[in-house]
């Protein structure tokens, strides 16, 4: 598993999404290695990670291998999902998750979510047209922005590197069959959501569906599905009040 290492302090892992790589949080990765030890992270079949066999509970071994447990561990999306697999499974520092959710698929007790057959009809256009599906999922992540042109601009520049066609297709199984609802009961360390007002992929709504009592909300009025990227500023906001939570608990062991 490659894994960029980069700053001092503490230990902070960053876990990209679907169809990309960790290369999409070099910006955010620079501002915070002046206070942490950040790790990026490749997952299998994705930037300069090899391909293994995908499931969750072998990818968070992997994770789990690899990387300091105690750590913030920060997800996005289907990063999201491995990062709650690892507080459900691991003690960890803290627990960021963006644009993501414990159950991306709707339910009946589970509305807020895509359906089967949109991630369905994903993986049937991966094997004929692998660039121009990864493109139409771009396209989806950042309808209804407010910079979405930009934004579309700077994430074509991800797919120069796109990951294999069975990373693709494996990490869309694991967002089609994955429900961690369950479990979060076990997550009892500091935790942030933070979603995107006009997110089609995580609705917003959806946090409203789930809790955990050491759980705190916040909505990037203007994003989409990734606030992050379409605006720092605002998410970085938050993130530091969130790590500044963090790090005086761990002052006072």
């Amino acid at each position: 598993m490659f894994i960029k290492q980069q700053g001092q302090g503490k230990p902070l892992i960053l876990l990209h999404g679907w169809g990309f790589n960790s290369e999409i949080w070099n910006d955010i990765a620079i501002e915070l290695a002046h206070n942490w030890k950040v790790y990026q992270v490749d997952l299998p079949g994705h930037g300069k990670s090899p391909m293994v066999e995908y499931s969750l509970p072998i990818l968070t071994e992997q994770l789990a291998n690899n990387l300091p447990h105690d750590a913030v561990w920060i997800g996005w999306s289907l990063g999201g999902l491995l990062a709650m697999n690892m507080a459900i499974q691991h003690q960890v520092r803290g627990l960021v998750l963006i644009a993501t959710s414990p159950r991306f698929v709707t339910a009946s007790d589970w509305p807020h979510a895509m359906t089967a057959d949109v991630l369905q009809q994903f993986a049937n256009q991966l094997e004929t047209d692998t660039v121009g599906t990864l493109k139409r999922f771009l396209t989806l992540q950042i309808r209804g922005c407010d910079n979405a042109r930009q934004q579309l601009r700077n994430l074509n520049s991800f797919l120069a590197n796109p990951p294999s066609i069975e990373a693709l297709q494996s990490g869309l199984q694991l967002l089609q069959n994955t429900d961690l609802r369950s479990q979060l009961h076990q997550i009892n360390c500091p935790a942030q959501l933070c979603l995107g007002k006009y997110d089609k992929i995580v609705p917003i709504e959806m946090g409203n569906d789930w809790t955990l009592p050491t759980l705190r909300k916040s909505i990037i009025k203007p994003a989409a599905h990734i606030p992050f990227l379409s605006h720092p500023e605002i998410f970085m906001a938050i993130l530091q009040d969130f790590l500044e939570c963090v790090i005086p608990k761990d002052i006072e062991i």
